[in-house]
């Protein structure tokens, strides 16, 4: 049977190849992840953060918040009075599907979203809108048939 020897420097060396190979692997990795899983307007939301709350904050201070009812593949929002703004419906398995809709409340503070176009699933709803004189933004993970 033969018998390798190794000194210290030989060790050193195998040890420092180890983690040279170990930093090239998590770099390729690290290339290899999809863009979606990150958000990349991270830090534009982070400084606007406080305009957002101040919206939602007024919601709850104001009580509008907006009523969700689904029927026959539409989707109708209730609001306190007259309303027009915009529905970001965010879809977190798929960012393609996301949309962004503006809308105008009728004359009895409703609008209708029509559904017929939406995959079925998980959907983050998000609803900015103005009404007298006001901001208010209200968001709301909803399940779409």
């Amino acid at each position: 049977m033969m018998k390798i020897k190794l000194n210290w420097g030989s060790g050193i060396a195998i040890g420092m190849t180890a983690f040279v190979a170990f930093i090239v692997v998590l770099g390729v990795q690290m290339f290899r992840d999809s863009p979606g899983d990150y958000d990349r307007q991270y830090y534009e939301k982070g400084l606007a953060y406080d305009s957002v709350y101040a919206k939602e904050k007024q919601v709850i201070t104001d009580k509008v918040t907006p009523h969700f009812k689904l029927e026959n593949k539409s989707m109708l929002i209730q609001f306190a009075g007259a309303s027009a703004g915009y529905i970001r419906f965010e879809r977190p398995s798929d960012p393609d599907q996301d949309r962004l809709l503006t809308f105008q409340s009728n004359s009895s503070d409703q609008t209708a979203i029509p559904l017929d176009k939406f995959a079925a699933g998980q959907w983050q709803v998000t609803v900015d809108w103005q009404s007298n004189g006001k901001k208010y933004l209200y968001q709301r993970e909803m399940f779409l048939p």
